[in-house]
């Protein structure tokens, strides 16, 4: 399917009604078309236009003109472009994301490219290129172009540009001043155009090429073949043409045939998202529109959506949200169209979003994302940020924070809360000296146990006998061990039992430490769910003749630990 893109003729103009525009009107096949303005001349056209002022014999013969000073004001001139002087032209390239490349190099904002330029740009980049008369043409992500033709007229500065699609699209603005176009065109393997002012979208892949008008009007021919690079629009093999006017879409099949034009679908009705969005991503929501098969979703840093910063399309049989993340601060613009089943993307709904990413979100420590806490306290641990006044940490009991939210504000970089026992999940952001908050950090979610059982002693002379309260949170059982040292890495017992008491045969006079947890039988307890390590002193005691102990006296002492009777000896 081939495109033209220009003003391609007053044929289609004044044929559907629309106003003529005066003055420089694009071009149609191998010549430029200029609409008569008042006062205007053949000796004074050929003047401003062609090599030299004799020209204006050609142009009365070519156009049948009677009277070279008698010129009808919006008829229609033909000006021969092989007869207008032209110089090189350039395109400057105002905006770039991602790594597009250009003939095989990095793009960069600032740098211009010439004729023959071939661009590409990647799944998720885009460029915006400026030409002399400020139009400007914006290649989404996944975009193959080829640079044909790059120049402007000599004498009066417009430009004769040709830029063939070899797959993806092009968003363009022709000559938004105003001032008129020589020539532009846009090629698919299929399509050409010429328009003047108009803002209009192309697209090719594999089911064919497409084109929608947002503004003026745009002829569209179909194409039999593949014809040579330097074809002039005359000079290709036409099987059909089309004049389409703004709202109105048309596409040609892969089979060459020129479909007709069809109504855009209407612009989605948005649901603005909030006033200031913080953090680089934001939900984009809007009502279902009828006929809809997609959804094209487009972020771009000003308004007239040259400058993208996100591209994405969501299917209309899912909820008509999309997800917009890796954005940059400032104020951006959303954009959302209904496509059609031709593909067509049609008009747009608009809306601003302000963007706000600082000060940044502090990097969260304590507790780490399935951590679990025991007790009735946690602690809240993340960095410092340099630029932050303050910060305020958010307690919930989903990560959306929906359920049992609570805001907590923080002077420092770590807080204690009390929570019950349950799945939470924490965030924490920074606040600057303006009272302004930044983005929150991402949810963590964690789990907070109850304190571990505390133990006691009994020591009756043979057996250390240990307890601790009735714990009904404990359904599988409890892990007790008793070591030699207080890191556990000498086990005298490890027992699971079921009840909340354990008799252990009395080890040998010494220090020992001992502590519970709840467990599962076979399973082995994180650390942080035994209690504290309790101390305890086992002394020798002093027995009768039939081996019983006698006397009074502590034989288990320290942390918290009973004593039992018996007489200790030191």
């Amino acid at each position: 399917m081939r495109k033209l893109t220009g003003v391609a003729a007053l044929a289609w103009l004044c044929g559907a009604g629309v106003p003529a525009h005066a003055g420089p009107a694009g071009a149609q096949g191998a010549d430029f078309l200029y609409l008569v303005e008042p006062g205007d001349t053949l000796i004074a056209l050929a003047e401003r236009y062609m090599a030299s002022a004799d020209g204006w014999r050609t142009l009365q013969r070519l156009n049948g003109v009677a009277d070279p000073y008698r010129l009808v004001p919006g008829t229609q001139l033909r000006i021969p472009l092989s007869q207008i002087p032209e110089q090189a032209g350039a395109a400057r390239v105002v905006y770039v994301a991602g790594e597009v490349r250009a003939d095989g190099r990095p793009v960069q904002a600032g740098m211009t490219l010439g004729e023959a330029a071939r661009i590409e740009t990647p799944a998720g980049g885009s460029v915006t290129l400026e030409l002399p008369d400020r139009t400007r043409v914006t290649l989404p992500p996944a975009t193959k172009v080829a640079v044909r033709r790059l120049r402007t007229f000599v004498r009066s500065g417009l430009t004769d540009t040709v830029i063939r699609i070899e797959k993806g699209a092009a968003d363009t603005r022709v000559a938004p001043e105003g001032g008129g176009v020589g020539r532009f065109e846009l090629h698919t393997p299929m399509m050409v155009t010429g328009v003047r002012g108009t803002h209009y979208r192309v697209a090719a892949d594999a089911a064919g090429s497409r084109s929608e008008v947002l503004e003026g009007r745009v002829g569209v021919n179909a194409a039999r073949g593949a014809p040579a690079a330097s074809a002039s629009a005359t000079e290709r093999a036409m099987t059909a043409a089309a004049s389409v006017g703004a709202g109105y879409g048309i596409g040609v099949s892969t089979g060459g045939r020129l479909l007709r034009p069809v109504a855009l679908l209407p612009a989605p009705a948005l649901l603005p998202p909030q006033e200031t969005v913080l953090g680089p991503a934001f939900d984009a929501s809007w009502q279902p529109v009828a006929g809809a098969t997609a959804y094209r979703v487009l972020v771009a840093r000003d308004a007239a959506l040259s400058e993208l910063v996100w591209a994405g399309t969501t299917p209309a049989n899912t909820a008509p949200t999309a997800r917009i993340d890796g954005l940059p601060e400032g104020t951006l613009y959303l954009s959302v169209s209904a496509v059609d089943a031709q593909a067509l993307t049609g008009l747009g709904a608009h809306a601003p979003v302000s963007v706000r990413l600082n000060p940044p979100a502090p990097f969260t420590l304590q507790p780490a994302a399935d951590a679990v806490r025991y007790g009735e306290s946690v602690t809240f641990e993340w960095a410092a940020v340099q630029t932050a006044a303050r910060y305020e940490l958010a307690l919930a009991a989903d990560a959306d924070f929906t359920r049992q939210a609570a805001l907590h504000p923080a002077s420092a970089s770590g807080a204690a809360q009390p929570l019950a026992p349950g799945r939470w999940w924490w965030r924490v952001r920074s606040v600057d000296g303006k009272d302004l908050p930044g983005p929150w950090s991402a949810p963590v979610g964690f789990r907070v146990e109850p304190a571990p059982p505390v133990p006691t002693l009994q020591d009756d002379g043979s057996t250390l006998q240990i307890g601790w309260p009735q714990d009904t949170a404990a359904g599988a059982g409890y892990r007790v061990q008793l070591s030699a040292d207080a890191g556990f890495a000498t086990l005298l017992a490890d027992e699971h039992v079921t009840a909340n008491a354990i008799g252990l045969p009395r080890p040998a006079p010494g220090i020992y430490y001992v502590r519970v947890a709840r467990a599962a039988p076979g399973t082995a307890p994180d650390p942080a769910a035994f209690s504290a390590p309790q101390r305890i002193e086992i002394v020798a005691y002093l027995r009768d003749g039939h081996g019983g102990a006698i006397g009074a006296g502590t034989s288990g002492t320290g942390d918290g630990v009973g004593g039992g009777g018996g007489i200790r000896l030191r």
